[in-house]
């Protein structure tokens, strides 16, 4: 793990306390960056985060429970919320 992390824009992140270092010259955490990858660093790459799950409306969220209880019911296996969207075109 290198000491700054990259992010989707000009800002970088300092690994040792996650603060957000802006693209400003006039920043002193950014000269230190500056001057840490003049040097020779190496940050860590951008990581892509991990795609939130579908929120569901109020209407889909009772449709949602009570297909699960009726599958309760039937024996069947409990559905989750991704399955369900995709099942109902949602």
């Amino acid at each position: 793990m290198a000491d700054y992390q990259l992010t989707a824009d000009t800002r970088v992140i300092r690994n040792s306390d996650g603060a957000w270092i802006p693209d400003d010259p006039a920043n002193r955490d950014r000269q230190e960056y500056d001057k840490w990858y003049a040097a020779g660093g190496v940050p860590d790459p951008y990581v892509e985060p991990e795609p939130m799950p579908p929120t569901p409306t109020a209407e889909q969220q009772v449709l949602f429970d009570h297909e699960n209880r009726l599958r309760t019911q039937e024996g069947v296996p409990p559905l989750t919320l991704g399955d369900f969207v995709q099942k109902n075109g949602l």
